[in-house]
């Protein structure tokens, strides 16, 4: 094999327990962009939901990325931003024992309408922490092995739970209108096995209060979480992890009081051969422990021979939730994800596949459920989500250039009921049938009456153009074909109505980055 004495997973576990090349006042993964763009060429200023002006500058939102783009990453890609850490490490007064503390912060540079100034800088906790490291005597410091409790006063958000950021779970955002920080702390070990291969076991608990509708009182509600790894060989990985979840009490009339009690379990199984092939940028939950940005924005390395990564993950997860066929009862709420990865890279080339699915459920996890703080009816038709994606792409090193082509079919989460709408007297158009198609949590398209969720169909063509060792220009051009793309428009009898819109969206993005 083309590794190192050291596998992969130990320099990433060194990695999370020693924060790298943070100084004080050191600026870490700064993201400057500039892009001109247009969502869709097809369409013009108020002709589409949501709406698609012309190509312009800065025109960045979820309409300039395809289903599968981003994957194992938090942000669009089109973003300005940079991290902010001030990092102090010292020996302590006690022998073994090592004391570290960093304040790192997120500057997000945003387009803001709803404000009187369109350009914004928002600034959020990227997982400040204090943390002690206590390494036995026998033990070796320089591959990571020790003893470690950390604690995140101010966000423990990057304490989560599962591994693909696609479907991790048990963020701050777990806790449903909580609108209060979510401190946290961890207690990890680390050790070897042997020069290849290591294993881990931790546990965390967040808190937060959150809003009692019964008594009208916030509430302390709390958070446990605990995982496991380990190298079964020196190509092989095992990682398992849970947690339970208090999410405040039910405001449902019919149950209003009852504790909503959230738990899950998730696995991966991890196999990696040679140089690693790509991997998350930005949000690095490789060890469920970014305490600090890493740097993540390094050009890919091509050092000849063939690599391969490849990973399978599952979730498992479960939350009380008011009944809505039973008054006054609760039901218990099944939810799921699952994920499989495939990387490979043989000289210049890389390839990649990547498949997942979410049930409906796991999509409203953390509302929790559809309506808010409810089960699923008896009679709808639930569908998760589903999609496959593929890449290639291959580098020219005299000319710097990067070629790619990617595409990806979905089908998209939908929920399904029969009634009518639009009260005693109803039009045509507002019975039978109705199919709400689910994005995410917060984006939701309503079908026309009797019409079902359909394929998403999208491919890309890109062209990277490294200019320097920090600063690139990038272009792709990207076609969908979504014919769940529905806006309201009033019938002759003045009702508004779900149309169709045009399936087809053409667009470009434009843009050059620098990143260091």
């Amino acid at each position: 094999m083309s590794i190192s004495r050291r596998s992969i997973v130990a320099a990433t576990l060194l990695a999370a327990m020693m924060p790298m090349s943070a100084f004080a006042g050191d600026f870490v993964d700064t993201r400057v962009t500039l892009l001109f763009s247009d969502d869709n060429v097809f369409a013009d200023a108020g002709e589409t939901t949501p709406n698609s002006p012309s190509a312009r500058f800065g025109g960045a939102n979820s309409s300039n990325s395809l289903f599968y783009d981003a994957y194992n990453s938090q942000y669009s890609g089109f973003e300005s931003l940079t991290n902010l850490v001030l990092y102090k490490q010292a020996p302590a007064f006690f022998k073994g024992l090592t004391t570290e503390a960093a304040l790192a912060l997120n500057l997000l540079v945003a387009r803001e309408r709803s404000t009187s100034s369109l350009d914004a800088v928002k600034i959020s906790d990227a997982s400040s922490y204090l943390r002690l490291n206590y390494t036995p005597p026998s033990w070796d410091a320089s591959r990571g092995e020790g003893i470690s409790l950390t604690g995140f006063p101010l966000s423990a958000d990057r304490m989560r739970l599962g591994y693909a950021p696609k479907v991790t779970w048990g963020g701050s955002n777990v806790f449903p209108n909580s609108g209060e920080s979510v401190p946290g702390a961890a207690l990890r070990l680390v050790k070897s096995i042997n020069d290849e291969q290591m294993w881990y076991v931790w546990v965390g608990m967040k808190t937060t209060l959150i809003l009692n509708d019964k008594i009208h009182e916030q509430e302390t509600n709390y958070g446990a979480l605990l995982g496991a790894g380990v190298d079964i060989t020196s190509w092989l990985r095992l990682d398992v992890s849970g947690g339970y979840f208090q999410k405040g009490v039910n405001p449902q009339t019919s149950v209003l009081g009852r504790d909503v009690d959230a738990y899950g379990v998730s696995g991966q199984l991890v196999f990696h051969y040679g140089e690693p092939v790509g991997g998350s940028i930005d949000f690095n939950l490789y060890r469920n422990d970014p305490d600090l940005p890493s740097r993540f924005f390094r050009a890919e390395r091509y050092p000849g021979g063939f690599s391969f990564t490849g990973s399978i993950e599952g979730t498992f997860l479960a939350q009380e939730l008011a009944d809505p066929d039973v008054y006054a009862q609760t039901s218990i709420q099944k939810a799921y994800a699952g994920v499989l990865q495939l990387r490979a890279k043989y000289n210049y080339w890389r390839f990649g596949i990547v498949g997942l699915m979410r049930s409906l459920s796991f999509i409203e996890f953390n509302v929790p459920g559809y309506p808010p703080f409810v089960d699923f009816p008896e009679g709808t038709d639930i569908s998760g989500e589903k999609f496959i994606a593929i890449n290639v792409d291959y580098y020219f090193p005299s000319t710097r250039l990067t070629p790619g082509i990617s595409a990806g079919i979905q089908m998209p989460a939908s929920y399904s009921t029969s009634g009518t709408l639009g009260g005693n007297n109803p039009s045509a158009a507002l019975q039978g049938k109705r199919t709400v198609v689910v994005k995410d949590s917060s984006s939701m398209t309503v079908l026309p009456s009797g019409e079902e969720a359909k394929l998403v169909t999208s491919a890309k063509v890109n062209l990277r153009w490294d200019i320097s060792e920090f600063f690139s220009a990038i272009g792709e051009i990207y076609l969908t074909y979504d014919k769940n793309k529905t806006t309201f428009k009033d019938s002759s009898e003045g009702v508004a109505e779900a149309v169709f819109e045009d399936p087809w969206a053409l667009g470009f993005n434009l843009m050059m980055q620098a990143r260091f």
